[in-house]
């Protein structure tokens, strides 16, 4: 009973330390532009819901490689642009 109260003391310090992360960097890939979904690091797929996009990226097309932040709070992903250098 001792070891299950000090792995959950663990488990919950680390959960305080995950969310004091303003901002995360993740990666991943254009599923479709229309609607637009993004599939980041093979993990979660994300519709236009969660996504804020520059206007300035209007022009992604499946297979696109794309950087995000994940944005702390709110489930947001900011997409800040194309990687270049793709297969």
């Amino acid at each position: 009973m001792a070891q299950s109260a000090v792995e959950l003391v663990k488990q919950a310090a680390l959960e305080a330390v995950e969310a004091r992360k303003p901002l995360e960097a993740r990666f991943g890939s254009i599923l479709s532009s229309s609607p637009l979904t993004v599939r980041v690091e093979d993990k979660l797929v994300l519709t236009s819901a969660f996504l804020l996009v520059p206007e300035r990226l209007g022009n992604l097309l499946p297979g696109d490689r794309v950087a995000l932040l994940r944005i702390q709070g709110g489930g947001k992903y900011l997409l800040l642009d194309k990687l270049g250098g793709g297969a």
